[in-house]
């Protein structure tokens, strides 16, 4: 037996054990959405993320739980309307991601509504 496939496969298992557990750990955390534009050009069945920009619109009823609004990206919106907590910086110019699914009204029904933190370094001084 050579030497080289006496090492070359013991290290090709290791190797191969080691992309293995990069590949899961890194494949659960990661956070894949898609934009409203995306949403709007490849109309998908299942559920759904979807980032975009809160408007003005927003209408609260229902105590503050249940909320309609649009969200856009650079071209395209569409009207979101969610029930439950809201997060806690929720408001117009927030990006957000809506997971749920776009029912037949064309409404996108979200389930669940993240907030994405604006920046701590911003190009703009901040004023209270």
């Amino acid at each position: 037996m050579s030497v080289a496939l006496r090492w070359g496969a013991p290290v090709a298992v290791v190797v191969a054990c080691v992309a293995y557990l990069i590949y899961t750990a890194s494949g659960g955390s990661a956070e894949y959405y898609l934009t409203v534009s995306e949403l709007h050009a490849h109309q998908p069945g299942g559920d759904v993320r979807v980032a975009g920009v809160v408007q003005d619109d927003v209408v609260r009823t229902d105590g503050g739980l249940h909320v309609m609004f649009t969200e856009k990206d650079g071209t395209a919106a569409m009207p979101v309307e969610y029930t439950g907590t809201l997060p806690d910086i929720f408001r117009p110019g927030i990006t957000v991601v809506a997971e749920g699914r776009m029912g037949a009204d064309g409404v996108f029904h979200a389930r669940t509504l993240l907030a994405k933190c604006p920046s701590r370094f911003a190009t703009q001084p901040y004023t209270s």
